[in-house]
């Protein structure tokens, strides 16, 4: 039914999406009434809702762009690798962009509000040795993941020698965050889903053969290099906001694929949507199942991303998927 009419998915999703952030807005340590809201909005008084506002508003904006920009972002990286399994974590984007973080706020902390960019340089790194190792060595799907993985691991040893220091702060997560990351988060957010939608239509030629895109007049190494750059800085902005995110890449445009097909044209909309629903959603999870601790995000993601990964690879959707 959804793969004949997307538009109803869409506005399912959309609904589920404004739901899940009203809930996530109201529910809390100090719970938010409807009258407080309304209160709020035509006398702009109400009683301790500004400081909720303050602490609460900022952590859904930032959870809301992160699960837009990681699930768009992993499904850029999938196209241009030709790999289901591809995404920033694996591959070791992610952590690229971290140490490229941490090296700036030790080196020039004066210039924080260019951390993403910053991050965006570092995610590349692993990119780019990724790709022209694919390139040069026609590299199978799995053997890609397991490379990105060993980079990952090399990549993350840096960090954990980072975090030695007393004085450098790791991001962890939704917790505090301030209006200063929302404004990040949400400009990076901006230009790189811009970015997105504006090559949308490039991105099915890139399941092409060389050949077959030459006859065509277009230049797929080109694209793939331009369409992976897209991902990296997707991946890298929201890792240098909140830290590693797992899998949210790798499950929602598995899901958004398997339930209206492979064209990008619609699978790239739907991912940014349902992304940024499931994260806001994780988490709310992680802040109202056991209050008043607070299970991270990343905690929740890696429980149910695990066994998807487990699932792709023992169905054999690396073979299957293209």
């Amino acid at each position: 039914m959804f793969q004949q009419h997307p538009r109803i998915l869409v506005i399912i999703s959309l609904i589920l999406l404004c739901i899940t952030i009203y809930i996530s807005f109201v529910i809390g340590t100090i719970p938010i009434h409807f009258k407080d809201i309304l209160q709020k909005l035509s006398t702009g008084e109400a009683s301790n809702i500004d400081t909720i506002i303050d602490l609460r508003l900022p952590r859904i904006l930032i959870a809301l762009c992160v699960g837009a920009m990681l699930s768009a972002s992993g499904a850029l990286l999938q196209a241009v690798l030709q790999n289901p399994l591809a995404e920033a974590q694996l591959l070791g984007v992610s952590s690229g962009a971290l140490v490229a973080r941490t090296i700036l706020l030790l080196l020039a902390p004066q210039l924080f509000f260019y951390i993403p960019l910053l991050s965006f340089v570092g995610g590349m790194l692993p990119f780019l040795m990724l790709f022209i190792l694919s390139v040069k060595f026609k590299l199978l799907p799995t053997r890609m993941i397991l490379i990105g993985v060993a980079m990952f691991a090399m990549l993350t040893g840096l960090l954990d020698l980072f975090a030695q220091n007393p004085f450098l702060k790791m991001p962890q997560g939704f917790t505090m965050k301030t209006w200063n990351d929302v404004k990040m988060i949400v400009l990076s957010a901006v230009i790189g889903l811009a970015m997105t939608i504006i090559l949308m239509s490039k991105v099915n030629l890139l399941a092409l053969e060389e050949k077959q895109a030459n006859n065509l007049g277009f230049h797929i190494t080109k694209y793939r290099l331009i369409v992976g750059m897209v991902a990296v800085f997707l991946a890298s902005a929201s890792s240098a906001i909140v830290g590693p995110l797992a899998f949210v890449g790798l499950i929602i445009p598995h899901i958004v694929r398997k339930l209206i097909g492979a064209n990008y044209k619609q699978v790239l909309p739907l991912s940014i949507i349902i992304g940024a629903w499931f994260v806001v959603m994780t988490d709310l999870l992680g802040r109202t199942i056991h209050p008043p601790l607070e299970i991270p995000a990343n905690v929740i993601m890696m429980l149910i991303g695990g066994p998807v990964l487990i699932y792709l690879i023992c169905k054999g959707a690396v073979n299957d998927a293209y």
